[in-house]
């Protein structure tokens, strides 16, 4: 069997999809479930193992709230802000759970300023 060594920038994609990843707190199981994938194909692309498609990276992406080429950049996308972390979180609730939490913002910000 003649195992290839990932390539450079497919392994460059996998290491910023896995710390973006992180950085939102989402496992790859959540991330697999909003890009709808298997699991697999997300340890795969992290593994540097999986080049992905430029629909696949567009998908990804999006979930994580950056752009493609910071999935390309060399340097580990920049750090998130508590706005990022809390939208995502917010986008993998049911309609009905996050109107619910906006709706708590909403008041105790009115209550507090």
């Amino acid at each position: 069997m003649n195992k290839r060594k990932p390539s450079k920038l497919i392994s460059r994609i996998g290491k910023n999809v896995a710390s973006k990843r992180k950085a939102l707190g989402l496992t790859q199981e959540q991330l697999s479930a909003q890009v709808q994938v298997e699991v697999e194909t997300i340890s795969r692309m992290e593994r540097g193992l999986h080049s992905p498609s430029l629909a696949m990276l567009e998908l990804v992406s999006d979930v994580l709230h950056i752009s493609i080429s910071d999935l390309l950049d060399e340097q580990a996308p920049a750090k998130l802000t508590e706005t990022e972390v809390v939208a995502t979180y917010l986008s993998q609730m049911k309609p009905r759970d996050r109107l619910f939490i906006t709706d708590f913002v909403k008041l105790y910000f009115q209550r507090t300023h």
